[in-house]
């Protein structure tokens, strides 16, 4: 509804106070103006957002995320005054046959929201302020939208002002390109290659080929024979393996059986010393 945009010169009052208290701006609603159209010192910025819709003639209402908003800015730093020239293009219901165009209503959220995008715009492209990377506010979705833009009833694509005219239409998906194919002339009949496996039968009968003798196949164009591995121990030229045995210790003896041998040794030593002691021990008491 137009009263609905109406109502954005109050809310852009308050946002631009917030941020220039002592600089005075205006806000005004123009349908005349175009995209890349700007008299000299203005600068554009547009966005993208949602809204609804509903027919004057059927009542029917529809909702849409490709609404086009278009801002054409100017700023006077000696007089210390701002313009803002807002246009908001419409739509028409699919439905009726001589449908007019449509103001879209808004939501307060999504107003506040795009105005807010337009005081950052301003900060940077008038005062140079603001950081470099600063994103806009996505505008709220109340609503699923189904299917693609409806473009043959959207005046910024009737007018090609729309991005989205030529990527939402529906377009058969491409098909593959197909391999060529080789044909063989027509004077030279197909001929049948021999299988390049070794086989014990006999060759030639299909194709009328002389035949060979079983065990041996003659020699392939199309596929050559695989060189044949050797192996190491069956040439002639290797010598001849041989096992090289490893001597036993030194002195015939294992090292475990020598470890016993002194572990018995030491145990005797002890038995034999606990024996004189127990005789010292008699002979003293006696």
């Amino acid at each position: 509804m137009r009263q609905d945009v109406e109502a954005w010169p109050r809310v852009f009052q308050e946002l631009i106070q917030e941020v220039k208290p002592r600089h005075q701006w205006t806000l005004n609603l123009d349908q005349s103006l175009v995209p890349g159209s700007l008299q000299p010192g203005w600068t554009q910025y547009q966005q993208c957002v949602f809204a609804r819709f509903q027919c004057s003639g059927c009542s029917r209402s529809w909702a849409s995320a490709h609404v086009h908003v278009l801002f054409h800015m100017h700023w006077s730093k000696r007089e210390s005054r701002g313009q803002v020239k807002v246009r908001v293009f419409t739509q028409r219901c699919q439905k009726c046959s001589q449908p007019p165009f449509e103001f879209p209503e808004f939501t307060d959220e999504n107003v506040s929201r795009i105005l807010q995008n337009l005081v950052f715009r301003i900060l940077k492209k008038c005062y140079r302020e603001g950081f470099k990377s600063m994103e806009e506010i996505p505008t709220v979705k109340d609503s699923y939208v189904e299917g693609p833009h409806d473009s043959d009833n959207c005046e910024a694509c009737l007018q090609g002002f729309c991005a989205q005219r030529g990527l939402d239409r529906t377009t058969q998906p491409p098909v593959a390109p197909s391999c060529p194919t080789r044909s063989l002339p027509a004077s030279r009949p197909p001929t049948h290659k021999p299988c390049p496996a070794r086989s014990s039968t006999t060759v030639g009968t299909v194709t009328g080929a002389p035949r060979v003798k079983k065990g041996r196949v003659p020699p392939n164009p199309w596929f050559p024979e695989p060189r044949q591995i050797v192996s190491p121990r069956a040439n002639p030229r290797y010598p001849a393996e041989s096992r090289i045995q490893v001597p036993p210790p030194s002195g015939g003896v294992h090292p475990q059986s020598r470890t016993c041998r002194n572990c018995g040794i030491c145990s005797c030593f002890i038995v034999l010393v606990l024996i004189v002691v127990v005789v010292i021990v008699v002979k003293t008491y006696i």
